[in-house]
């Protein structure tokens, strides 16, 4: 179902719920009674001492004044400060306007309130991974209806914020299956508080596993609740989860005791989850068979990033989407600190071929997991004015999609890796060993080793004595660059049967082919093929166009479209980021969140339907 935003209202000065008909918190104060009710209610935050991660679950985001006050406090510890993963539900969460209007009157969290508003998302059903303070604080913000969502969680909490609009008029958050989906989300010895002591909530909670306590409460409160998972002993505790979790989405509990890991294949894929996995303190081995980074598909001039809607938003749509955001995520990180780094994200116009095609495109606008911030129809009038080009259909406009150049992308990745060591000319093998998974040599030379190994070989062969066989396809693609623009600087990237990036570094970008051949060697047929490009969309005015550069390179593409990620079935340690096809620099910074976020014991970024989706198992 499409996310509708909450519309805000006041009463006696207080944010209030016209649907649930309560106010957003207590008369006598949203921070102290965050403070009272819910850090004081979990030990919070004593329990942060000595800590590496903490984990906190809440089941109402709301105004967010319970994770802004929580982040606060965790920013008076200073560098004693665990990593900070704050994993909060919410159903109708307020538009950036109205958060900020309701915000407005808390000036002691005004740093906080800044950097939220700042980092607030494109309101679409799903997980929105938010980052803050270099990343040590976390928001994993789950959009959509709370009974859906739970059970697509895969976390292990330490401390859980029960909090919602009065059970009378919004029951679903204190029911049955909410409150045993949240036991199931539990790390043993995890704490639990709210300021209802409704009998069911608490009898509920205690047939769960919970140990309920009454404390004073807040305000025209006279007690809140408290309570701590420790009925049921870690042994038991392991076996419940092992039942309700498939064993593809097991959180790891803790990380690996040796943060160590070999990566085979430095295109996009292997780059990033080297960045992603260095950022957290593990040492990386990078093999690449090449003389560097970056020199097959990914070493293209430009490639598109823009997210790719469908009528039903499926599971491709889905994770295009997460992909995209979180792609947003990583380029905003990385540009304050590349040296170099070119890309453009002024719109990607779609253009509709024809009468079916613009239908469709227009039906798009309308899916359930878009909003405007995402995609827009545009008129003939519109669309041609925009992109300088023949829409007499109309287009689809993304307004935050563009180009980016996914070599410079890779290198900048890399440079900010640290515990970084490179084997660029080396093909390998992988196999089992001693110490976990070994690289050697085609003349069986040990290269190197690690208890970790992830396979992000691109379209290359599975470098495994014994490879899964996964249904991969490797496409051949050519792009063409001409040596002038036929539009004005900075207008959108184009898309039609094809695709034309006028400001691509080296010249206009114009492709790409998609094929089965083998042939690595530029062709005439290709060519005119792109070039036909700029005559559909009205470019072409019968000027001739040089030709600068032309790239053949191969993707690497599974049965079913979806990239391959996550751990492969009965080979301990190892792991797949591959089959990103030509949507790399959409799915591979999620595929890389996705796996650090495994290796590490982390909340993970996707829904467990989507997890599944593109996890190896699938394909046993």
């Amino acid at each position: 179902m499409p996310l509708l935003p909450a519309p805000l209202t006041f009463r006696d000065g207080v944010p209030y719920s016209e649907t649930y008909a309560d106010v957003y918190h207590s008369q006598a104060g949203a921070l102290a009674q965050c403070r009272a009710v819910f850090l004081t209610g979990n030990g919070l935050p004593e329990r942060w001492q000595g800590r590496e991660s903490f984990q906190i679950l809440e089941t109402g985001f709301g105004l967010g004044l319970n994770f802004l006050t929580t982040w606060h406090e965790w920013r008076r510890m200073g560098s004693a400060a665990p990593r900070l993963h704050f994993v909060s539900l919410e159903q109708a969460p307020l538009a950036r306007t109205d958060l900020s209007s309701a915000l407005s009157t808390y000036p002691e969290l005004a740093q906080e309130i800044r950097s939220l508003l700042s980092a607030w998302p494109p309101l679409t059903p799903g997980i929105h991974q938010l980052h803050f303070d270099a990343g040590r604080v976390i928001l994993h913000l789950a959009l959509g209806d709370m009974a859906d969502l739970l059970p697509q969680l895969t976390l292990a909490a330490d401390a859980v914020y029960l909090d919602g609009f009065s059970p009378r008029t919004n029951p679903v958050p204190w029911s049955e299956p909410v409150l045993r989906q949240v036991a199931r989300l539990c790390r043993h010895g995890a704490t639990l508080a709210t300021w209802c002591v409704a009998g069911h909530v608490r009898r509920t909670l205690e047939r769960h596993g919970f140990h309920t306590t009454r404390a004073p409460g807040f305000g025209t409160k006279r007690e809140r609740l408290s309570a701590c998972y420790d009925r049921i002993p870690e042994d038991a505790w392991r076996k419940i989860v092992q039942r309700l979790e498939q064993p593809a989405l097991q959180a790891t509990l803790k990380p690996p005791p040796q943060r160590h890991a070999l990566v085979i294949g430095a295109g996009l894929a292997g780059c990033l989850v080297s960045a992603a996995l260095g950022a957290r303190g593990w040492h990386i081995d990078l093999c690449e068979s090449q003389s560097g980074p970056a020199l097959e598909a990914s070493g293209n001039p430009a490639g598109i990033l823009r997210p790719f809607p469908s009528r039903d938003d499926n599971r491709a749509a889905r994770l295009a989407r997460a992909g995209f955001l979180t792609t947003l995520h990583w380029l905003e990180h990385l540009k304050g600190k590349a040296k170099e780094l070119p890309h453009g994200l002024n719109g990607v116009l779609r253009v509709a071929q024809d009468a079916v095609e613009a239908a469709h495109l227009f039906s798009l606008t309308m899916a359930p997991g878009n909003t405007e911030e995402l995609l827009c129809w545009m008129t003939r009038v519109e669309a041609e004015r925009l992109g300088q080009c023949t829409a007499p259909w109309g287009a689809l406009f993304y307004p935050h999609a563009g180009w980016l150049d996914p070599g410079q992308f890779c290198r900048a990745a890399l440079a900010q890796t640290p515990h970084l060591t490179t084997h660029w000319g080396h093909p390998v093998i992988l196999q089992p060993g001693p110490a976990g998974w070994e690289a050697r040599t085609p003349a069986g030379d040990l290269l190197v080793q690690a208890p970790t190994a992830i396979l992000a070989c691109g379209a290359h062969p599975l470098p495994l004595s014994d490879a899964p066989l996964w249904p991969r396809q490797r496409l051949r693609g050519q792009i063409t660059q001409i040596d002038r623009s036929p539009v004005p600087a900075g207008t959108p990237v184009l898309c039609g049967s094809g695709y034309v990036i006028p400001d691509a570094p080296g010249g206009p970008c114009l492709g790409a082919t998609y094929d089965h051949d083998t042939d690595p060697a530029p062709r005439r047929a290709d060519r005119a093929e792109n070039l036909q490009r700029l005559t559909a969309l009205g470019l072409n005015c019968g000027t001739e166009h040089s030709v600068v550069q032309e790239r053949v390179a191969f993707r690497s593409v599974s049965r079913d479209r979806l990239p391959i990620i996550g751990p492969v079935p009965g080979a301990e340690g190892l792991f797949a980021l591959t089959a990103l096809g030509s949507r790399g620099l959409v799915w591979g910074p999620l595929g890389a969140d996705l796996l650090c976020a495994w290796l590490e014991g982390d909340p993970l970024p996707l829904e467990k339907d989507l997890v599944q989706a593109v996890a190896p198992a699938r394909y046993r």
